[in-house]
C-alpha cells in the first residue's frame, strides 16, 4: 500500500520562514496533528512508502502573510520514513486556492504513476476545499484509489461569518459535503461528526493523536507556581471566563501564564497590564509552549459545554496537555470520551465553576498534582500514539469498523 497525503504541514527547513512572514495566527495544531498521522502511517509495516503533497496552510497575502509567492526552500525532504513533496504557489487571496488545486491534481498523479503496481490511498487532511476539489478530480481519473478524507472540523463551525460572506461559504460547505461523501472511508474526532456524513461510507473515529517526540522528552520535575493556558483567545474557547474567573478568585500562590492569539487578545493584554499576576506571553513557537507546559504547576482548558459545536469537538490541547505529565483541568464536553476524565480535574458546571475548582486546587499538594499528571500521561502512552491511532484509519481502510 503507498499513502498519499495531501496536507499542509510545515517542514524542518520552512517552518521558521513561514512564521516570519506569518500575520496572526499560525496553525501549529494542524501542522502537529498532520505529523502524528504520518507518523503513524510510516510505522506501519502494512504501507510500503509514504509521500506527502505539501501545500502549507498559511495566510494569504497581503492581510495573512507577507509573501506574495510561497517558495519552499527545498522542493523534497523527509519526515521520519516519509518523503516530502514542498510545492510553492501563488499566494494572493482567492487565486491561491485555484493555483492550488492545479498543483494538487498534477503532483498527486505523477506521484501514483510512480508505483503503479500499489495499492494508492489517497488521504485528504482536513475539509479545505482545494484539497477536497483536488482530490475529487483525482478519484474521476483514478477510480480504484481509495479516498479518505481526514475531518478535524466541521466547516460552518470553523468562523462566525455573517451576510454575503455567510451565503458564499456556506455553498462552498454544501459542495464540501457532497465531495466527502463520495470518498471511501472517513475519519472525525467525535461520533457526533460522523452522523453528518453518508451511512455507507466506511467510518473510525481518532480523536487525536499524542507527539511521540514530545512523550519522550517530557519529564515532569518540580512544579513552578503557574497555572497555563496555551491556545487561541477567543471568547468562545473561554479564555475570559479563565481571566476573570482567575482574577476574582484572589490567588496568589500561582501566577496565570497565558499563550496565543485571537480575537480577545486585546482583551488579555488589558487584564495583564493591570494585574501583575496575570502573564501574557503573545504567540509562542512550539518548542516555548511545550517547554511551559512541563513546567507548570496546573494546565486549563476553559472551554465549556454550553455550545452546540462542543459535540463536533475534541479539542486538541488535551491530548497535548496530558502528555506532559502536569494534571490538566477542564469541563466535561459532549465530545470528549468519557474515558479521559479519570485522569484530570473536572470544572462544576455553573458561573462560578472555574472560580471554585481554581481555589480548590490552590490548596492541593504537590504530591496529589503529581500522581494525577503521571497517571495522565500513563493513559496517552498507552493509548493514544501514532501507531495505535492511525491503525484504527488502516483497519477502516481494510473494512473494519472503529466508531
Amino acid at each position: 500500500m503507498k499513502v498519499l497525503f495531501l496536507g499542509g504541514i510545515f517542514s524542518d527547513r520552512d517552518k521558521s520562514d513561514i512564521i516570519r512572514n506569518s500575520k496572526g495566527g499560525v496553525q501549529y495544531a494542524a501542522d502537529t496533528l498532520q505529523k502524528n498521522y504520518i507518523n503513524g502511517f510510516s510505522q506501519s509495516k502494512s504501507v510500503q512508502a509514504v509521500s506527502v503533497i505539501n501545500l502549507p496552510f498559511i495566510g494569504a497575502y497581503p492581510n495573512r502573510y507577507r509573501q506574495l509567492f510561497y517558495r519552499p526552500v527545498t522542493e523534497r525532504e523527509s519526515l521520519n520514513q516519509a518523503t516530502i513533496l514542498n510545492i510553492g504557489f501563488f499566494n494572493l487571496t482567492i487565486v491561491k486556492n485555484i493555483h492550488k488545486v492545479i498543483l494538487a491534481i498534477k503532483t498527486i498523479l505523477s506521484e501514483m504513476k510512480s508505483h503503479p503496481d500499489q495499492r494508492q490511498v489517497l488521504v485528504c487532511y482536513s475539509m479545505h476545499f482545494p484539497f477536497l476539489v483536488a482530490c475529487y478530480f483525482v478519484k474521476l481519473l483514478r477510480k480504484e484509489t481509495h479516498l479518505c478524507v481526514i475531518v478535524p472540523d466541521l466547516p460552518e463551525y470553523m468562523a462566525v461569518r455573517k451576510g454575503v460572506a455567510k451565503f458564499f461559504f456556506h455553498m462552498l460547505s454544501r459542495v464540501s459535503y457532497f465531495i466527502v461523501s463520495k470518498s471511501d472511508s472517513i475519519v472525525a474526532i467525535t461520533r457526533e461528526m460522523l452522523e453528518k456524513f453518508d451511512a455507507d461510507i466506511q467510518k473510525v473515529v481518532i480523536e487525536g493523536i499524542a507527539d511521540k517526540r514530545y512523550i519522550s522528552i517530557a519529564e515532569v520535575g518540580q512544579r513552578k507556581n503557574y497555572y497555563l493556558y496555551t491556545g487561541t483567545l477567543d471568547r468562545r474557547y473561554g479564555i475570559r471566563n479563565l481571566v476573570d474567573s482567575y482574577v476574582s478568585s484572589g490567588i496568589d500562590s500561582y501566577e496565570l501564564y497565558i499563550c496565543g492569539d485571537g480575537d480577545d487578545r486585546k482583551y488579555v493584554e488589558g487584564v495583564s497590564a493591570s494585574n501583575p499576576n496575570v502573564k501574557y506571553f503573545g504567540q509562542l513557537d512550539r518548542d516555548s509552549v511545550l517547554g511551559l507546559q512541563r513546567d507548570a504547576a496546573l494546565l486549563i482548558n476553559p472551554r465549556d459545554n454550553d455550545s452546540v459545536y462542543t459535540k463536533y469537538s475534541f479539542p486538541s490541547k488535551i491530548i497535548e496537555y496530558m502528555s506532559s505529565g502536569v494534571p490538566v483541568l477542564m469541563y466535561k464536553l459532549d465530545g470528549i470520551p468519557e474515558e479521559y476524565y479519570d485522569f484530570c480535574y473536572l470544572i462544576p458546571p455553573g458561573g462560578d465553576g472555574l472560580k471554585m475548582k481554581l481555589l480548590e486546587l490552590s490548596k492541593l499538594a504537590d504530591s496529589e498534582f503529581i500522581s494525577k499528571g503521571k497517571s495522565a500521561k500513563q493513559f496517552i502512552v498507552e493509548n493514544k500514539m501514532p501507531d495505535m491511532q492511525v491503525g484504527k484509519l488502516l483497519d477502516a481502510i481494510k473494512g473494519k469498523d472503529h466508531v
